[in-house]
């Protein structure tokens, strides 16, 4: 089964709640750095106050608003037709969301934490790797979708949406220097994107 491109918000209230979750946590945070600072990822913080709240709340922060608007896009254009596609397989899709976005986000953010939990330096904030996680749960699941067209090039196909924005997120990180950008929550965010989206299909 295929889903529309035509945005229904109806179809996606799970994602569009959760966008309008990050956009609010983000400007509050960017506002108040002790906010900011209580909810980002850092690994020591974590294991030695057992502050494990972190590992879910550096989702819902970034460093900047272009991060944040990134983000907050790539998961409109993605997320709400993969909770869209869920629903219309599945009576309980939007917890089926659900479960695709905890797993990428926890899987992120909890092996990131493993790899440098012995690293005072080292801390992380923004929603990328979730994100990520859904592209490729979408991708799995629905390969030749037409995720988003661009101008002139035409529909980009899911298959090709995590590429454009890895390249993106490199290409973003290359030029702000942003040490809270890593490619760590990338990764595991992915894996958990597509280790959920094999648990739905089988």
């Amino acid at each position: 089964m295929t889903v529309s491109n035509t945005f229904n918000p109806q179809e996606s209230p799970v994602c569009l709640s959760l966008i309008a979750c990050i956009f609010a946590c983000s400007v509050l945070a960017l506002r108040n750095k002790r906010l900011f600072f209580a909810g980002l990822l850092h690994p020591v913080t974590v294991s030695r106050k057992k502050e494990y709240y972190r590992l879910v709340t550096s989702d819902l922060i970034h460093n900047d608003l272009v991060h944040l608007f990134v983000n907050v896009f790539a998961l409109f254009a993605v997320g709400s037709q993969l909770e869209e596609y869920l629903r219309s397989i599945n009576s309980q899709g939007s917890l089926l969301f659900v479960f695709v976005y905890l797993c990428s986000c926890v899987s992120g953010t909890f092996f990131t934490f493993l790899m440098h939990r012995k690293d005072f330096e080292f801390s992380s904030a923004g929603a990328s790797g979730s994100v990520l996680g859904c592209m490729m749960s979408f991708m799995i699941l629905q390969p030749y979708h037409i995720a988003f067209y661009i101008p002139v090039v035409g529909g980009v196909i899911n298959m090709y949406t995590a590429l454009i924005y890895i390249v993106f997120l490199i290409v973003y990180q290359l030029r702000t220097a942003n040490p809270l950008v890593n490619n760590e929550v990338h990764f595991y965010g992915a894996l958990g994107g597509i280790i959920s989206a094999l648990i739905i299909k089988g």
